[in-house]
């Protein structure tokens, strides 16, 4: 059987993936009722897939369309998160817990609240929840999130001047190493290599599969090579514009397309 594959904002940190039947007429820009972990959210579509896809695995399922009674109810929902929201950041002050509260919300039917945070450490927050779920009659859910979720929350501008990708179109995080700014003759820097959540930038993997693509076809670094100039070693390799920088014999410094160049 096959399904739509939708990417769907429900102010969690990244959009939520989920399923829908191919006959639920549905497009960008509506509201729907979805089902993810056992709990009823409300979102909006962001994406939607071109292409139906075979049965989906463990990913949330769209139920319907946003109905006016479903939407009445999510936009109560974010004015009790507002009350929410105040009594849990009185109670980390009150039992002085070292921990940032970034986000507060409830599931659509009000069973459960979500209460994401950032926090260096572990925390022990067995009393926040049980101040919070006796004074809010409500399930809490805790969920701590790392730096880059966080970025991806709080949104901003990237040095290439556009706004992050994790708070815009990207879904998942990769990891990323600094092998990657290696292979890519990236000075190896923090202040140029880290992105605003401190960690190194998903764009580094970006390019990775490409570099690493044309570079299985050059010479490696201190490969002896020949060139019309003779023979020497190789002391740079410029992947995307395909140039090999040897250094001859008597020391001098050459630059050759990587066709000119061959092993010895």
């Amino acid at each position: 059987m096959m399904f739509k594959i939708l990417y769907i904002d429900c102010n969690e940190p990244h959009p939520v993936k989920a399923f829908c039947p191919l006959d639920l007429a549905i497009a960008v820009g509506d509201t729907c009722v979805l089902k993810t972990d056992g709990l009823l959210e409300c979102g909006r579509v962001l994406v939607l897939a071109d292409e139906p896809a075979a049965a989906p695995g463990d990913i949330a399922q769209v139920l319907r369309r946003a109905t006016l009674q479903d939407q009445a109810q999510a936009s109560e929902n974010a004015l009790f998160a507002r009350t929410a929201w105040k009594r849990c950041q009185e109670k980390i002050r009150e039992l002085n817990l070292e921990m940032r509260l970034l986000k507060v919300r409830y599931s659509l039917d009000r069973s459960v609240i979500k209460v994401l945070y950032a926090a260096e450490e572990r925390v022990d927050f067995r009393q926040l929840v049980q101040h919070l779920a006796a004074d809010l009659r409500a399930r809490i859910e805790m969920r701590q999130i790392g730096a880059r979720s966080v970025a991806a929350m709080t949104g901003g501008y990237a040095p290439c001047g556009r706004r992050l990708c994790c708070s815009t179109w990207l879904t998942e995080f990769d990891n990323v190493t600094m092998r990657m700014a290696k292979q890519q003759g990236l000075a190896l820097n923090p202040a140029n290599l880290n992105g605003m959540c401190g960690r190194l930038k998903c764009c580094l993997r970006f390019e990775h599969a490409c570099y690493v693509e044309q570079g299985d076809s050059l010479p490696r670094l201190n490969d002896q090579v020949t060139c019309p100039e003779g023979a020497g070693r190789v002391a740079d390799v410029k992947p995307l514009a395909r140039r090999v920088r040897i250094c001859l014999a008597d020391q001098r410094m050459v630059e050759y397309d990587a066709d000119a160049v061959h092993p010895l």
